[in-house]
C-alpha cells in the first residue's frame, strides 16, 4: 500500500561537516565478497534497495537505517534512496542521528581524541528511540520528532510533533546504528563501508574549508578511526546487516546481501563457505560423525561424482562417511581454493594428498548448495586422480 507523495521538512545539509559523532576503521569493515556479491550502477543500487524497502510489511512506518563511517557515502545514498521512494508514493521521513548529540560538553567529557568517548558518550540514543524511533514502531502513536539538537546553539531542541501515516518509511543515516541499543529498532539495515584511507582523503576535501589536513586526519586516527574499532569489537554490525553497501568506488558500488529483512541467511559469502570447508576437513579428522549433524540438512543429498547416484539423507551420509575414510587419525593434506560464491551456491577446488609419503592424490571440484540455516543441502564432487603415463618401451 502506498501514499500520495507527501514530504516532511528536513534539515539542510550542510557544505561541510565536521564529522563529530563520527567514525570508523575500515580495516573493521567487511570485504566484498566477490563472486557472491552485485556490481551494479548507482542507480540500479538505489532502486534494489527501495525495492528491499518496499517487501518490508509491517503495520507501522519502516524504518531503515544507513550505518556507516563518516566519508563513506552513507549520508548521500540515503538521501537517494528517499528520493527514489517519494518518487514512488512514499511518504519519507528523512533523518540523522547527528541531530541526536548530546551537548559538547558531554561529548568531550573524556577529551577531545577519546575513542571510548566518540562511541559512549555522543549519541542521546534514549531520546532518539523515545522521540522518533518508538512512536514508528509496533504499538506507536506514529507522532515525532525528527531532531533534538541544534548545531549553531549547541541546545537541546523541541519542534513541534509531527504524525507520519502508517504507510512511512524512515531513511535515518549515522554512525553506531547497529549497537545493541537500536538494533531491534529497524526494519531493514543497511551498513555502507569504504576503506579507511578513502574516508579520511575524502574528509580532508569535505573539511579543507574550515580544517587543514593536520587536524582532520588526527581526528580521525586518534578519535574516530579507534572509536569504530570499538564498534566492530562489541556490536559487531556487519553480522547484523541485512546489505551491505562496498562504497570505495560511488559511481560502482558493491552490493552484498546478507540476511533477509527477518533475520535469516540469504546468501553465503567466501568466508562462511571457507569456514564450512574447513569444519569439513575437521569433521574428517574427528573420531565419530556428531559433526555433519551441524554440516548438512537432514535431508541432503550427497554424489560422490558427477554419475554417481546421490547419498541421500544425513543417516545415510553418516554410513557413506565412515566406509569411506580409513579413520579419524588418516594421514592426508588437503588444501582448497574458493572458485565462486553466487547466492546459496559454492564451487570450490580441493587438493587432498594421503598418506606420508604420498601415496594417493585427488584434485577436486565441489558443487555446494546451502540452506538459509548455512548447513549444506547439496554436496557434488567432481574428482581427478593424476593421469598415469605409460613408460617409454
Amino acid at each position: 500500500m502506498t501514499s500520495a507523495i507527501r514530504d516532511v521538512p528536513e534539515r539542510p545539509v550542510p557544505a561541510t561537516k565536521t564529522g563529530e559523532g563520527d567514525g570508523m576503521d575500515g580495516s573493521q569493515t567487511p570485504g566484498p565478497a566477490q563472486g557472491q556479491s552485485n556490481y551494479p550502477r548507482r542507480d540500479q543500487l538505489i532502486g534494489l534497495l527501495a525495492d528491499a524497502v518496499g517487501s518490508v510489511t509491517v503495520a507501522h512506518p519502516t524504518r531503515v537505517a544507513v550505518d556507516g563511517p563518516p566519508a563513506a557515502g552513507k549520508t548521500t545514498l540515503a538521501d537517494e534512496l528517499a528520493a527514489v521512494l517519494r518518487a514512488r508514493g512514499r511518504y519519507v521521513i528523512r533523518a540523522t542521528v547527528d541531530d541526536f548529540l548530546f551537548p559538547r560538553e558531554r561529548r568531550y567529557r573524556r577529551g577531545e581524541f577519546s575513542a571510548q568517548g566518540c562511541y559512549v558518550d555522543t549519541h542521546d540514543h534514549g531520546t532518539l528511540k523515545r522521540v522518533l524511533l518508538d512512536p514508528l514502531g509496533p504499538g506507536g502513536d506514529r507522532r515525532f520528532r525528527h531532531t533534538v539538537y541544534d548545531h549553531a546553539t549547541d541546545a537541546v531542541l523541541s519542534p513541534p510533533l509531527t504524525t507520519a501515516p502508517a504507510d512511512a518509511v524512515l531513511v535515518f543515516d549515522g554512525v553506531f546504528l547497529l549497537r545493541p541499543e537500536l538494533l531491534d529498532r529497524w526494519e531493514l539495515r543497511v551498513l555502507v563501508s569504504a576503506a579507511p584511507d578513502r574516508t579520511v582523503e575524502r574528509a580532508v576535501v569535505r573539511e579543507s574549508p574550515v580544517s587543514s589536513r593536520a587536524d582532520v586526519e588526527r581526528r580521525w586516527r586518534e578519535r574516530y578511526l579507534p572509536a569504530q574499532r570499538l564498534y566492530f569489537a562489541t556490536a559487531r554490525p556487519a553480522e547484523h546487516a541485512h546489505v551491505v553497501v562496498h562504497n570505495d568506488d560511488p559511481r560502482q558500488p558493491i552490493w552484498e546481501t546478507r540476511t533477509h529483512p527477518d533475520g535469516r541467511l540469504a546468501t553465503m559469502d567466501r568466508n562462511q563457505v571457507a569456514a564450512w570447508i574447513a569444519a569439513y576437513e575437521q569433521a574428517w579428522r574427528t573420531p565419530g560423525t556428531a559433526a555433519l549433524g551441524t554440516m548438512f540438512t537432514s535431508d541432503a543429498s550427497y554424489r560422490q561424482g558427477p554419475y554417481r547416484d546421490p547419498v541421500v539423507g544425513l543417516p545415510a551420509i553418516t554410513r557413506m562417511w565412515d566406509s569411506e575414510r580409513d579413520g579419524p587419525d588418516e594421514v592426508f593434506e588437503m588444501t582448497s581454493e574458493i572458485v565462486a560464491v553466487d547466492g546459496d551456491t559454492a564451487v570450490a577446488r580441493v587438493q587432498v594428498r594421503y598418506g606420508d609419503p604420498v601415496h594417493q592424490e585427488w584434485r577436486d571440484l565441489w558443487i555446494m548448495r546451502f540452506a538459509e540455516d548455512g548447513k549444506c543441502l547439496s554436496f557434488e564432487e567432481w574428482p581427478f586422480a593424476p593421469e598415469k603415463r605409460a613408460a617409454a618401451g
